[in-house]
């Protein structure tokens, strides 16, 4: 009874100390502005998802983002666009992923729906596509479960005017592997593109206030 009694202390004393550090109910470490990591921290076609996504949190389906708890994003009038960059991207000499970027360039500038302007009182939006995989389609077809898929991933950042660090993060991945004889990867990769421009300009909607910028 009395180990009983011990071990029982011994997990309470643990869980108490798990509890006293920097985190948020859901178990995500909350980071403070300059422990997140940002787009320019990486060098071209060096980008590491697991050191970006730390401190992130589950907003959507497939879909993480971190937001500076100071950010008065509601305060600004119009966005600034930069991108979607493609420097991070993985080198890859036997695909070419130009023509996909610009599909997300051209969903995402289709779906936003917040003013735009370069200069003046504006929030940065900077994005980039930082995995443009279309995947085996012979691996979809012969060997299925989940081979061969087809991957993207896009990164948004939102810059407050004079801040080097950013005050909302979003990260987006999705991926497919299905279709008929294993899926066209040109569809499939276009429709990925899709549905992500759709999620990242959601959360950038839902983060900024749309009556302030005139919605």
């Amino acid at each position: 009874m009395k180990n009983i009694m011990y071990l029982f202390l011994i997990v309470a004393a643990v869980s108490g100390l798990n509890g006293c550090g920097p985190t948020r109910s859901d178990g995500v470490v909350a980071l403070a502005p300059d422990q997140v990591s940002k787009l320019a921290d990486f060098s071209p076609n060096q980008f590491d998802h697991k050191v970006y996504v730390r401190g992130m949190a589950k907003v959507a389906r497939n879909t993480l983002y971190w937001q500076d708890p100071d950010a008065r994003l509601g305060d600004f009038q119009f966005v600034n666009i930069q991108g979607p960059s493609a420097q991070y991207l993985p080198v890859n000499p036997n695909f070419i992923h130009e023509p996909y970027v610009r599909a997300f360039a051209d969903f995402f500038e289709n779906n936003l729906d917040l003013q735009q302007k370069s200069s003046g009182n504006t929030l940065l939006v900077k994005t980039a596509v930082v995995e443009c995989n279309p995947g085996s389609r012979a691996a979809r077809y012969w060997v299925g479960l989940g081979a061969g898929k087809a991957a993207v991933t896009v990164v948004g950042e939102v810059y407050e005017p004079g801040r080097d660090t950013p005050s909302l993060k979003i990260y987006a991945r999705d991926t497919a592997s299905a279709g008929a004889f294993g899926g066209d990867s040109m569809s499939m990769m276009n429709h990925i593109m899709q549905v992500i421009a759709v999620r990242v300009t959601t959360v950038l909607e839902e983060r900024i206030d749309v009556e302030t910028t005139g919605h």
